[in-house]
């Protein structure tokens, strides 16, 4: 493991380009992939022609090009998009409470983003935003949910890992409570199953125009964590060493309070609450690369999206011809893995608390 990681440490440009590559080969892969089996050739002609109006899709059946086209190429994409803002507000949190167990899920983030979301569908709330009152209301129950969690935690910023892991499972649980309520007190029937959607977590049926919300923010906040990077790790060594560094501690907190808020917000109000994607895979990605934020963020991004893709392709085809939500799967991957990290008192990076 060793060898490897420091391999992988060495060689950083080419990992990155690795994964590029298998993040595309995944999309092509797993657009084809279902209870209606397509051909990659299929999928390529369908894609090229849609999207630059390139190669010849006469031969491709009608049906064929819908299910690519409208079904399957939004959920895939979605996939992608989630998973990469998910790891990327995880690497945001444990950066800047220098806690590895910090994670959207696990600290109530997500449950305040789905609670913003479910009470503006089956309430009136942000109602003269139009179509965007779902994200804002996502975006909102986000920021109140990390800034309940970082007062509440006593210590603030710097609280201890366990202490702030119970702040978060108590906020998150106060969050999951009112979005039980807001879905009881829903009007009709179609409002409370849109909200369990919400609650469930996943990426079937989503439309090409619901991917906006991630895709305005993803790129943007990806490039500005990546440009983060070196005050990140001075911040790792302590908030002391990081001011002397020149680094401006509070406002680099508040930056990456909003950079979460707004990645976790734009995914939940997309992809419903699906949790533990940040906590897996940036740990994943440190164990072989160690904790430099210039390798952590591009390579917890792709990482992510590659992983959610292929979670949706389990659960398309794990219980067919139903399908199992995607946000059920990530918590049976990645609560034995949160309790593991536990356990093994991985909860300090690289050392034990």
């Amino acid at each position: 493991m060793n060898r490897f990681a420091s391999a992988v440490r060495k060689h950083t440009a080419f990992v990155f380009l690795l994964l590029c590559a298998l993040l595309f080969i995944s999309v092509i892969l797993c657009v084809g992939i279902g209870p209606v089996p397509i051909g990659f050739r299929d999928v390529w002609r369908v894609m090229l022609h849609r999207l630059f109006g390139l190669a010849d899709i006469g031969a491709v059946p009608e049906n064929t090009r819908s299910i690519v086209w409208y079904l399957r190429a939004p959920r895939v994409l979605l996939g992608v998009m989630a998973g990469a803002a998910l790891s990327l507000s995880g690497v945001a949190m444990q950066a800047f409470t220098k806690n590895p167990l910090a994670d959207p899920y696990v600290l109530g983030i997500s449950s305040g983003a789905s609670f913003g979301a479910v009470l503006t569908m089956s309430t009136g709330v942000f109602a003269a935003m139009g179509p965007c009152r779902v994200q804002l209301g996502a975006f909102a129950g986000a920021l109140a949910a990390i800034t309940l969690v970082c007062v509440l935690s006593a210590g603030g910023w710097g609280s201890s890992p366990v202490r702030l892991v119970l702040v978060g499972v108590a906020v998150s649980a106060m969050f999951s409570a009112f979005t039980s309520y807001a879905v009881y007190r829903a009007p009709d029937d179609s409002k409370v199953r849109e909200a369990t959607f919400w609650m469930l977590g996943g990426v079937a049926g989503v439309k090409w125009e619901e991917l906006l919300p991630l895709a305005v923010f993803l790129p943007p906040a990806a490039v500005i964590l990546f440009c983060l990077a070196d005050p990140l790790n001075a911040m790792m060594m302590g908030d002391s060493t990081a001011v002397t560094l020149g680094v401006s501690v509070g406002a680099l907190r508040r930056v990456l309070i909003v950079l979460t808020a707004l990645l976790t917000g734009a995914a939940v109000s997309v992809a419903g609450c699906i949790g533990f994607v940040g906590l897996v895979i940036p740990h994943i990605v440190r164990s072989v690369t160690g904790a430099d934020h210039r390798r952590v963020v591009p390579l917890s991004m792709l990482l992510g999206g590659i992983f959610l893709v292929w979670v949706d392709v389990a659960a398309r085809m794990l219980d067919v011809p139903k399908e199992i939500p995607v946000g059920i799967l990530t918590s049976m991957l990645g609560a034995p893995f949160f309790l593991w990290m536990i356990r093994a008192g991985k909860y300090a990076f690289g050392e034990k608390s």
